[in-house]
């Protein structure tokens, strides 16, 4: 919700701040409401272990009278509700991340007009490219430990790289008593710019893949079939 001021006499410039009750509201009772504002500059936005680095500060507001949490460059897209400031706050912040989440992977095809207008308010004041480049990738891999002298050191990843690790950077507290060969799967977050391995979120021990008998691969690949023996197709 924007911050609008009354300048219509030019020989009374004092701000108001308008809601969808201001119609309602006599003189005094506005002047009552502006003065319980409380205020604030926002200079990230951090929830859920993401951070959301902004384009430049963000005045705030939380007005008591009717519960809202307003961001200049944000309302009236994006307004926080809450009977007070921090459920106000957090309501709002909520309504940013998913927001955010849901339309940074649609391409701008795949936005209705609603979309479009939300993502717009985003990433006018959200800069994209910075978080981009500072929020780390997660991908699931499968590997090896192949060093533990006496705790794990060093794993192997199914594409055959080996990569130094510390206990310090595995958040399993069960993989400091991992044996070398042990097969593992395993979340990992990597840095967005050079892949390097930021840390572990998650690991478990798999067990040995081993290969099916050739009777067995036989009848797996007739099951399966091959493309040389579909059957002809037209047009509809």
């Amino acid at each position: 919700m924007p911050f609008v001021a009354l300048n219509q006499d030019s020989g009374w410039a004092t701000p108001a701040y308008v809601s969808s009750i201001d119609g309602t509201m006599d003189v005094s009772f506005r002047q009552y409401f502006e003065s319980d504002i409380v205020r604030s500059i926002l200079n990230d936005l951090r929830i859920a272990g993401v951070t959301y680095p902004l384009r430049r500060p963000c005045p705030a507001s939380y007005i008591p009278g009717v519960g809202e949490f307003l961001v200049e460059g944000f309302s009236p897209v994006f307004v926080g509700r809450g009977a007070t400031i921090e459920e106000a706050r957090s309501d709002w912040l909520l309504a940013v991340h998913a927001g955010f989440q849901e339309l940074i992977s649609k391409r701008p095809f795949e936005m209705a007009p609603s979309d479009v207008r939300r993502w717009h308010v985003l990433t006018s004041q959200i800069d994209v490219t910075v978080y981009r480049n500072q929020t780390p990738i997660l991908v699931r891999q499968f590997g090896k430990v192949t060093q533990a002298r006496p705790y794990p050191q060093q794993i192997q990843w199914e594409n055959g790289e080996r990569e130094a690790i510390s206990v310090e950077q595995v958040e399993s507290p069960d993989f400091i008593t991992f044996k070398p060969g042990q097969p593992i799967e395993a979340v990992v977050a990597r840095d967005p710019l050079n892949f390097h391995l930021l840390r572990i979120v998650h690991i478990e021990r798999r067990s040995t893949p081993s290969r099916l008998l050739p009777t067995e691969e036989a009848e797996l690949l007739e099951s399966i079939g091959s493309s040389q023996h579909l059957p002809p197709a037209g047009w509809e």
